[in-house]
């Protein structure tokens, strides 16, 4: 191989190395600090503010230092920092847990993400100075190398999101992806006789090394008994012992996704869960006979598809991803035979002909509802779903005064705005920590027939019912908007509630995991 293809060949490479990098950081953060808006917004400026200082830097010792290998060492250097990636971003976020999650996420993708970045910057611009032998040519060698470097990236893409990460997590594509870009440098240096070059290996014995340990799943309290890795993030099945005020200390059984509790339910009885006040949802959708046809869209761990399959429902399911639907059927009672669309919810509404007595939003990827969903327009096709006398419950965060409840009073107004009657039944704790049940009827609701109780709980009825409901005209809608596909607000106002919920998340559940001993990352 001539030396102007192996140099495009370390573009590709460098490349491909950057979106993994990326992909990689963004799903190393998650479980540690969630991937709220917030988070990702320090994911894409650490990854431009490293790739613009390596572009910089590096044009700068392209002219000041005239070395051949100048390129190699450089990518030993980009490919040992990316290596131990998982390492040094468990070690800083660890520390930095305690501290508010936008100063927590940016610092620590500062400390492991920056700095691979910052040396894969460097190369392009190295490269392309020691290609240009005519000054006439230099955009062309310029075009070349960051042709060929966005192509490996785009390679990269698809290869790590589609196969890469569920397959094998995300310590070995970190080495994978290390090692490419230091093998053929160092190949290259040993070829040049640069031995002193082979001490910038030893790192890479550290990181495979670590690769090979056997992950602790499991002490005295806590039990993993199934983990993944993948593009919607990390997903994890655990046993665990959880408190509950009616229910005593039970042994539970939690879907976690990034580390925040979506599902809980109790070990030993797979088709109830321990939340206290989950029986809102089921209480209110009562008031429909057995055999009425309900659309769940957000299976989690099956909480509420086994409340909703004791009313006698005819459920159809919409998930996201198809390891919680895996999850859901080999770890949480949910039959194999209960047909689940793997898809978006918004592209289910978009496309689907069916009507419906009920339609269930229980959509959170982990702590974060996804924006597409609570618009007017994705709101009037709902309505067109429902059969005579149907009804659309939402969950949704429990704030609702202030400027942390102005995402729940906007999707109220919207509801409101796309024809809806709205009633609000909030799960009776402070805002901080509760849940906020939309209920959106065409026709006011008949709520003199709910019907439904769990063993060991509260039971709501006809005549109790408005204890729980939330006087809307308490609330000061002023300020609420009506959410627009063409204005996508709701998330920059749900990002602060957002934060919150995952601080609540890492108070109750993180910090066990971590005295658990339990590994952060696969």
């Amino acid at each position: 191989m001539n030396k102007l293809r192996f140099l495009f060949l370390l573009a590709f490479i460098e490349g491909a190395s950057v979106m993994a990098c990326e992909l990689l950081g963004a799903r190393m953060i998650a479980p540690f600090f969630g991937s709220s808006l917030y988070v990702w917004a320090a994911v894409l400026g650490i990854t431009l503010f490293g790739l613009m200082s390596g572009y910089y830097i590096g044009g700068y010792v392209s002219e000041k230092y005239k070395r051949e290998d100048l390129v190699y060492l450089i990518l030993i250097l980009a490919g040992v920092f990316l290596a131990i990636m998982p390492f040094t971003s468990q070690w800083i976020m660890t520390r930095n847990i305690d501290m508010d999650i936008r100063w927590g996420s940016t610092i620590s993708l500062l400390i492991f993400m920056f700095p691979p970045l910052l040396f894969m910057g460097m190369t392009s611009p190295v490269i392309i100075n020691m290609i240009n032998t005519k000054v006439d040519e230099t955009g062309k060698s310029a075009g070349s190398v960051y042709a060929i470097s966005t192509l490996g990236g785009i390679v990269a893409t698809f290869l790590v999101g589609f196969y890469m990460l569920p397959e094998f997590g995300i310590k070995w594509p970190c080495f994978m992806f290390g090692s490419l870009l230091a093998i053929f440098p160092m190949i290259a240096l040993v070829k040049g006789k640069s031995f002193k070059a082979l001490a910038i290996l030893l790192p890479f014995f550290f990181a495979l090394k670590s690769n090979l340990a056997i992950d602790i799943h499991d002490n005295a309290n806590v039990t993993l008994l199934s983990e993944s890795e993948g593009i919607h993030g990390q997903v994890r099945v655990f046993d665990f012992p959880f408190y509950t005020e009616m229910k005593g200390e039970k042994m539970a059984r939690g879907l976690v996704v990034n580390n925040t509790l979506q599902s809980i339910l109790d070990r030993d009885s797979l088709d109830y869960n321990l939340w206290d006040w989950s029986v809102l949802m089921p209480s209110a959708a009562s008031i429909y006979p057995k055999g009425s046809s309900m659309l769940l869209m957000g299976l989690g761990g099956g909480m509420l598809f086994h409340q909703f399959q004791r009313l006698g429902f005819d459920i159809e399911v919409v998930e996201l991803d198809q390891r919680i639907k895996e999850a859901a059927v080999n770890h949480f009672s949910v039959p194999s035979s209960t047909p689940i669309i793997v898809d978006d919810a918004r592209h289910v509404i978009n496309t689907s002909k069916k009507k419906y007595d009920v339609i269930v939003l229980d959509l959170f990827f982990n702590e974060t509802p996804p924006s597409q969903v609570p618009t007017i327009e994705s709101f009037q096709r709902l309505k067109g779903m429902l059969n005579q006398n149907g009804m659309v419950m939402m969950n949704f965060y429990g704030f609702t005064n202030g400027e942390n409840g102005r995402a729940a009073r906007s999707v109220i107004k919207t509801f409101e705005a796309a024809g809806f009657q709205t009633t609000l039944l909030p799960t009776p704790e402070p805002e901080e920590g509760r849940n906020l049940f939309i209920c959106a009827s065409i026709n006011k609701p008949d709520w003199s027939k709910i019907s439904y109780s769990e063993p060991s709980r509260f039971q709501i009825t006809a005549e109790n019912i408005s204890q729980f409901m939330l006087d809307k005209s308490q609330l000061d809608m002023k300020d609420a908007e009506v959410l627009t596909d063409e204005k996508p607000v709701l998330e920059k106002m749900y990002a602060n509630a957002a934060t919150i919920w995952r601080r609540t998340q890492i108070e109750m559940w993180l910090k066990n995991i971590l005295q658990a001993e339990i590994d952060l990352m696969k």
